[in-house]
């Protein structure tokens, strides 16, 4: 009777030991998916600004009319 005794005492402090050590895993698991999820928010948030610099820039940068027929058009009233 005391070996088995022995046995469930042992059995419960390991279920006690895992339960808490499979609480901490769960809790970490849930604050990183929060940490990763709050840092690629911030990073797209940071990158939004500059695409859209860039794409204003490469438009202010590219032709002064925008199609084909404005082109000639101008080039005519300037002859």
């Amino acid at each position: 009777m005391r070996q088995w005794s022995t046995v469930r005492h042992r059995r419960n402090q390991w279920q006690h030991t895992a339960t808490q050590r499979a609480d901490h895993d769960r809790s970490r698991r849930k604050q990183l998916h929060r940490v990763k999820t709050e840092r690629d928010r911030a990073t797209q948030a940071r990158k939004e600004p500059r695409a859209r610099l860039r794409q204003l820039a490469a438009q202010s940068q590219g032709r002064a009319v925008q199609n084909q027929v404005d082109l000639v058009w101008v080039a005519l009233q300037l002859f």
